[in-house]
């Protein structure tokens, strides 16, 4: 499995660059692109050790969107993609509700090797309800990756086998991640200052 990778809260010389909303770059684009490699690497060598030839990619929208489609690049076997979409936050920087699916994937996933990618890993309650849709759907194996792993929020005992990096207690935007759907194009990871995530005082 891939091994995980720990956060340092050192400033980033792309933090120069970064958006005037961001505090503080924690994962740079250079470090996150290499990450996708090692874990695109591992992927595609456990599940060739499973004597698998095709993998089912199940990407959980929108956070992972970004993640996802290079993660798929970067995996050496035949593919098949589909998406859910799951919401649980709104326009807050926590989760405010229990977990929804908003729309379920098309693909039939029966006898197949599925492997389920979301971006963050936080409280385990979207990610347990997703496993427990998807089995249901009996697949051969189900996996689960992540890019982040919040483990001090997490609510449902859940534990991904595929780990980018592990965060510590932090709200963070960039990769896909977003607050109030901005930020999702910055090309890095950072925290978010408090004054933006007050969303009554943004420009429309």
């Amino acid at each position: 499995m891939a091994k995980q990778k720990s956060i340092s809260l050192n400033h980033s010389p792309e933090e120069e660059l970064a958006h005037p909303d961001i505090e503080n770059v924690l994962f740079s684009r250079e470090q996150i692109n290499h990450r996708v490699i090692e874990m695109s690497d591992t992927i595609t060598s456990d599940y060739q050790t499973l004597g698998a030839t095709e993998l089912t990619i199940v990407g959980i929208t929108n956070g992972a969107v970004v993640f996802v489609s290079d993660l798929l690049r970067g995996v050496r076997l035949h593919t098949r993609f589909d998406t859910v979409r799951v919401t649980s936050y709104y326009d807050y920087d926590s989760p405010v509700a229990l977990p929804k699916i908003l729309a379920q994937g098309k693909l039939r996933l029966d006898g197949k090797h599925v492997l389920l990618v979301d971006d963050i890993l936080d409280t385990g309650n979207t990610l347990s309800l997703l496993r427990k849709t998807l089995l249901a759907q009996n697949p051969v194996s189900l996996r689960t990756c992540v890019l982040l792993d919040k483990k001090s929020r997490r609510v449902t005992p859940f534990e991904a086998e595929y780990v980018g990096f592990d965060l510590p207690d932090v709200f963070v935007v960039g990769y896909g991640l977003d607050y109030a759907e901005r930020y999702r194009n910055l090309p890095y990871i950072g925290t978010l200052k408090i004054e933006r995530r007050d969303t009554s005082s943004w420009d429309d």
